[in-house]
């Protein structure tokens, strides 16, 4: 166990509601935790790394002995097996350990579910024409893409758009030879708060790229998919002036699934723009004005001027049932 008196992952990263740690298989199995481990330090070891997944902060656990006994399952055997079950974590000067690799899947989650969670801010704020404040969650963003950068610079999550927007608008704290925070990891303080505000940069080339880089579907297969349903109303779902604007939510909606084809892409994103089009159709309706000569008439007497009218006395025969009388 090493001291790095730094914590791998910030003190709000939670990702307990990810049910799947990810787990790169040769790497475990490669590893020397798991080829010079006998039975009990590997499962005490697999323990704690999944233990740890759904801990806040994510991928650390408490630097203490009694609830690592507790947490790993080994009990009283714990003090046997500590030496071995504890490489790879290091100590975050917080009171709790971290492990590096367990850091590395738990800041890729934490980006994934910062950046949906701002996508999903600036979806709404867009559709229902409000303000919403998400600086806080771009400078946690922020942070744990430079924390992720410096434990892993390999990662795959430091590829995707959002990750590579932050780096280009944003420079991490630089160390120094004096400087506690030697690995350069953005920390939040008090003197230096290192965070972005998507809203305040002019649209210049990342956006363009990051629109450019956004899934668009074939039109005439687009078009010819809604025609199965809507038939000749097609061209007008298509052509609907908030076409983009439903497109742009569509993708953030269905970002974090890439097994996705093209065709189920495509059927998915018809059936969105056919509900927004009725949506609107229907709101078009109820919001029409009443034509004037179709006035509400609130005289209930009014409706018996159109019934036929015959008081003129009867002359003629009735002939009545048998046994009426």
């Amino acid at each position: 166990m090493n001291n790095s008196n730094i914590p791998l992952t910030p003190k709000e990263c939670d990702v307990s509601n990810f049910p799947y740690m990810p787990i790169e298989i040769d790497r475990l199995l490669n590893s020397e935790t798991w080829i010079l481990g006998d039975d009990s330090e590997k499962v005490a070891s697999m323990t704690l790394w999944l233990k740890s997944w759904s801990q806040v902060p994510a991928a650390s656990i408490p630097n203490n002995d009694k609830m690592l006994a507790h947490l790993s399952g080994m009990g009283t055997k714990w003090k046997k097996v500590k030496d071995h079950v504890l490489r790879g974590w290091v100590d975050g000067g917080d009171g709790r350990l971290y492990h590096h690799v367990v850091a590395e899947k738990a800041l890729e989650a934490w980006i994934e579910k910062l950046a949906n969670a701002i996508s999903g801010a600036h979806g709404n704020a867009k559709r229902w024409s409000i303000e919403i404040d998400t600086s806080e969650l771009e400078g946690q963003l922020c942070d744990a893409v430079y924390r992720l950068k410096s434990i892993a610079p390999q990662s795959k999550a430091l590829t995707k758009k959002i990750a590579k927007m932050v780096e280009s608008r944003s420079q991490p704290v630089s160390g120094g030879d004096t400087d506690p925070n030697s690995q350069g990891i953005a920390i939040e303080s008090k003197e230096n708060v290192n965070r972005i505000d998507i809203n305040k940069h002019t649209q210049g080339a990342n956006q363009k790229s990051e629109q450019d880089d956004s899934w668009k579907p074939d039109s005439n297969f687009l078009l010819n998919v809604i025609r199965e349903s809507m038939g000749a109303h097609a061209e007008s779902i298509l052509s609907m002036s908030d076409y983009q604007f439903h497109l742009g939510n569509f993708n953030a909606h269905w970002e974090n699934r890439p097994d996705l084809t093209e065709n189920q892409r495509t059927r998915k994103f018809a059936v969105w723009l056919i509900g927004e089009f009725k949506k609107q159709s229907s709101g078009n309706q109820q919001g029409k004005p009443r034509n004037k000569s179709q006035s509400i008439n609130l005289n209930v007497n009014d409706d018996w001027n159109n019934q036929p009218k015959d008081d003129q006395p009867f002359h003629g025969t009735v002939q009545l049932p048998e046994g009426m009388i």
